[in-house]
């Protein structure tokens, strides 16, 4: 996991009287919409988006610079009701361990969707812990969203309730100010050049796992992973601009994900690699040379 801790805090020397920093961790059922949330938080991408369950791996720092302080959102991986897979108990560990070392939790949830076993989960994990709570009801934004009514007969437990919508924008300015009062008075844990704690590599890989699960849609399981084998400058030559070359490996879990990722002709890798090298050169702001390869790794079964 290409994740880095915080450097230790080097206090600057104008901060404002009162300066708040410390984590906030956003928590939810599977595909509640934690990552575009904390996208549009940060104001960059650095959580992917797909409708695949279990997309978000590993808990992820974004980080907001905010006059009154710095919030250390911590996106961690949704709870997912199925059949107890290793990968799925490992994912449900991490999100625990990270809601026990955290300031304040935003629990997000989705109204236009019924409350289900992954909301269970997630009441069960938050039970175990005396952190101030915020109530996020998602999906702002849409015209329906019938199971509001439901959450907001939940809201004494919590110490605030907001409707907010990571896809217009809506309570996330009142919601940054909520978090900052929960927050203990402390000097920046990151400089202010920094909106995350992931890697140039794992970002990279991010991307590419994303349009897997985009291009592949149903057929490849989430526990497909991505390793980066190269990222170098390419010089500029008389066909082609300065690029950025990178090559990296789709590890699947048996030859017959392989065989689906590859496609007749190799279609589908060819989709896989374009739309990846797009996104990467937008969020990259530069060119860049991808190639990928499709290997199988068993460890990655059951």
């Amino acid at each position: 996991m290409n994740i880095q801790n915080p450097p230790p805090p080097t206090p600057p020397l104008d901060l404002p009287p009162g300066f708040r920093t410390g984590l906030a961790a956003l928590v939810g059922r599977t595909n509640a919409g934690k990552s575009t949330l904390l996208n549009t938080l940060i104001g960059r991408k650095i959580s992917i988006v797909t409708p695949k369950p279990q997309t978000t791996r590993d808990a992820l720092h974004g980080i907001i610079h905010h006059p009154r302080g710095q919030i250390v959102f911590v996106d961690t991986p949704g709870f997912f009701h199925t059949r107890g897979t290793r990968l799925v108990k490992q994912l449900h560990d991490r999100t625990r361990e990270a809601l026990s070392d955290v300031d304040v939790v935003l629990h997000l949830v989705d109204p236009s969707r019924a409350p289900g076993p992954e909301d269970t989960l997630v009441a069960q994990a938050l039970a175990e812990i005396s952190k101030p709570r915020i109530l996020c009801l998602g999906k702002a934004d849409l015209r329906e969203r019938p199971h509001r009514p439901h959450w907001l007969s939940l809201a004494p437990s919590y110490q605030h309730t907001l409707d907010v919508s990571g896809t217009t924008g809506t309570g996330l300015p009142e919601l940054v100010d909520l978090i900052i009062e929960f927050l203990p008075e402390a000097p920046p844990l990151y400089p202010p050049s920094d909106t995350t704690n992931s890697t140039r590599d794992f970002q990279i890989a991010e991307i590419i796992r994303e349009q897997v699960y985009l291009q592949a849609e149903d057929e490849v399981p989430y526990r497909s992973s991505v390793n980066i084998d190269r990222v170098e400058v390419m010089p500029a030559s008389a066909a082609h601009p300065e690029r950025l070359g990178i090559d990296a490996t789709v590890f699947v879990s048996d030859e017959r994900y392989q065989r689906m990722l590859i496609g007749r002709g190799a279609k589908r890798v060819k989709q896989i690699r374009e739309f990846s090298r797009r996104e990467l050169q937008r969020i990259l702001g530069r060119k860049v040379a991808l190639s990928i390869d499709i290997h199988v790794d068993p460890s990655l079964a059951g």
